[in-house]
């Protein structure tokens, strides 16, 4: 071998790929430096930010290192602490550490750092690594120094005592420290370390600015709703808002945590986890985007985050994931003896190994059971908060009559409850639910009463039951349709500036004739009829253009209007149209365009056949009152010759005005009262104190 030609070296440019560019943020580079004081047996990790001197300095009580550590261990680019035999600390901890770069990911986000150290009876030792140095040398390596920096030596720092490291980070590339941003490193740091380390273990404490952090400071727990467990330590404790049954239990779930090479669950399996998923109340909950995105599960080894995110991997499709966080735990992804499976990011796994391929399989088996469980919990929680909510929809669900009814109605409730709606506008949505759910009985009993037998007493009052309920529900339907149109109309009443209000009824009005008049609506079978006649509206409304000549009305007709439709219900063939807000004519000039759509409309009817039957009505709507229309005299004259030719002129105002008026007359007149029509009326307008 030593006859051999040939030699291998390594390169200071590949730090460029394995330190300064390894991490992409500060609580990554932070957990990676507190993961070393974890195998370095330290009790006491202290972080502390300088906001003036914008640093960050982590000093450990750890077993701290000599010259020789230093340099055989610590500057050694891909020690392995795990490849001198000894798999566990002196304390009996299981290292996290393995591959031996952990420690050049400072430079992800500083451009320099300063290491001091002393083990127990030795003397201090300290240095500073200074990536502008790293670089200048790979820009200019020489040969012979191929694999070669020399960081400068530092005095001593009276800090440590007996033994323990500090590190302080100084001349940060990207991290601006302010008293927010610190804040939320706590959070970020208390995210990325399983329970062993935040709590678990009586002999670790991570101290930042001298307040200890806890497995509470991940500032998510609050969001469950739903707690899916596996393993021995229970997470329950921490959730405080899960969702309870009727008897005060509380809906957290364990599963079980064995499974094979082919993910499925065996209590006999090879590999176990730990840890939890949980489903949030709301998908908004988890929203924050970057680290603050909880929508993901995360794999934690060894109590640290080895993949940041698993539930990226799947494609469940819905919105079913977007409520899912969670953290499992799969230590057996880095056992002792067997191939290092975490890539040189550290911040992902070998999608190849088949441990990886495992638990990627066991986790995709369980998400689908939760999808499945939870859909059951929200139907069944759906109904059970409504009733807590609202003591007239419990009063509406004992009464339901058959049984077999409930069931139906628990599916509704389920519904309102998946949607994820507000608790602002849940009574309203309840209310609709309660007339849904009766509007769907209304067709049962229209079935039913073609089953009836009217001969003997018992089947006549069945059947006059049936119809009993029928009136009931018509009723309530009549009051939420009136109800809803008032709501429509007082929001339009809003719209005081003319111009939005004008825009507003162009696109609104046409298809919502009930706003001219409560027994006008819609009839989809005149389609046909109404496409042919609009043609004909559009070819006289052409040659008007036409008639203006350089922009000037010729005093035979006015600028083109807004928007002209025609329109046909049961009871007329409606020709509409919109005036500009602000243009202001005489009824003269109305008058003799819209009798020109008239004739149009007229002259189409015969020759379809259609000339008998519904006359042809026009209702011009306008921002302004016509000239002259200021003296009422004046105006009544105008308005009854303008009616003889079934022409009729309005403005905005008055439209909004009358439609309101119209619907508060109808509601008197035409709605009846009715128990369901009252029930939902009282399900909608309740307040929970």
């Amino acid at each position: 071998m030593d006859d051999s030609p040939y030699r291998m070296s390594i390169s200071l440019n590949v730090l460029n790929h394995l330190g300064l560019n390894l991490y992409s943020n500060t609580p990554s580079v932070l957990a990676e430096v507190i993961a070393n004081a974890w195998d370095a047996d330290a009790s006491t990790v202290d972080v502390e930010f300088d906001i003036r001197r914008k640093t960050i300095r982590i000093t450990d009580d750890g077993e701290g290192m000599t010259l020789e550590d230093i340099n055989g261990k610590y500057l050694y680019v891909g020690y392995q602490r795990r490849g001198d035999g000894r798999s566990h600390t002196k304390k009996g901890r299981r290292p996290m550490g393995r591959k031996g770069i952990g420690k050049l990911s400072l430079f992800s986000i500083a451009n320099r750092f300063t290491v001091q150290s002393r083990a127990s009876g030795k003397k201090m030792e300290g240095f500073v690594m200074d990536a502008a140095e790293i670089r200048a040398m790979i820009q200019s390596e020489d040969p012979s120094e191929v694999n070669r920096y020399v960081p400068t030596r530092v005095g001593a720092d009276t800090g440590i005592a007996e033994h323990g490291t500090i590190i302080e980070i100084s001349d940060l590339r990207k991290e601006r420290l302010t008293q927010a941003s610190i804040s939320g490193l706590r959070k970020r740091i208390a995210r990325r370390f399983g329970v062993a380390l935040l709590g678990g273990d009586d002999d670790f404490r991570v101290r930042i600015d001298g307040i200890e952090v806890t497995f509470g400071d991940r500032d998510y727990f609050h969001k469950a709703r739903f707690l899916f467990q596996y393993g021995d330590y229970d997470y329950s404790s921490l959730c405080t808002n899960l969702d309870e049954t009727p008897g005060g239990e509380r809906r957290a779930f364990k599963h079980p945590s064995h499974f094979g090479l082919d993910g499925v669950a065996s209590e006999d399996g090879e590999y176990q986890i730990g840890g939890w998923i949980a489903m949030a109340r709301r998908s908004n909950d988890l929203d924050g985007g970057g680290d603050d995105n909880l929508n993901k599960i995360t794999i934690v080894v060894r109590s640290k985050v080895a993949q940041e995110d698993i539930l990226q991997e799947y494609r469940l499709g819905g919105m079913f994931t977007k409520y899912i966080f969670g953290e499992i735990h799969a230590d057996f992804l880095d056992e002792d003896g067997r191939e290092d499976i975490a890539t040189s990011s550290r911040q992902r796994i070998s999608e190849e190994d088949p441990r990886y391929l495992a638990v990627k399989k066991f986790i995709e088996f369980e998400l689908k059971k939760i999808w499945t469980k939870t859909n059951e919990l929200k139907e069944r929680t759906g109904l059970e908060q409504a009733i807590l909510s609202n003591p007239h929809i419990r009063e509406w669900y004992d009464g339901l009559t058959p049984a077999s009814l409930k069931p139906f109605a628990r599916k509704i409730f389920g519904a309102i409850d998946k949607a994820g709606v507000d608790d602002a506008y849940k009574q309203g949505f309840y209310a609709d639910g309660v007339l849904a759910f009766e509007t769907l009985k209304l067709r049962n009993a229209v079935e039913e009463l073609q089953h009836i037998d009217c001969s003997d007493e018992a089947g006549l009052r069945r059947f006059l039951g049936y119809l009993k309920d029928i009136d009931r529900i018509e009723a309530a339907r009549y009051s939420e349709i009136v109800h809803t149109r008032l709501d429509v109309i007082d929001r339009l009443r809003e719209q005081v500036d003319e111009n939005a209000l004008e825009k507003v009824l162009q696109t609104y009005l046409f298809d919502h004739l009930w706003l001219l008049d409560p027994a006008w609506e819609r009839a989809t079978e005149y389609s046909d009829m109404e496409k042919r006649i609009q043609e004909d509206v559009d070819a006289v409304m052409e040659r008007n253009i036409k008639e203006v000549v350089g922009g000037q009305e010729t005093g035979k007709n006015i600028r083109p209007d807004i928007c002209i439709r025609y329109r046909r219900v049961t009871s007329a063939h409606l020709i509409i149209e919109l005036k500009r807000a602000s243009r202001r004519l005489r009824k003269t000039e109305i008058e003799e365009q819209v009798k020109r759509y008239i004739g149009a409309v007229r002259s189409r009817l015969e020759q379809m056949n259609e000339s008998r039957g519904a006359a042809v009505q026009a209702v011009c709507i306008v921002g302004r009152l016509p000239v002259g229309w200021d003296d009422p005299d004046d105006r009544r004259a105008d308005e009854e010759s303008l009616r003889a030719l079934s022409i009729r002129i309005i403005t905005y105002e008055e439209l909004i005005r009358n439609a309101h008026r119209a619907y508060q007359k109808f509601m008197e007149v035409s709605v009846p009262t009715s128990e369901i029509r009252e029930l939902v009326e009282r399900i909608r307008d309740f307040r929970i104190s």
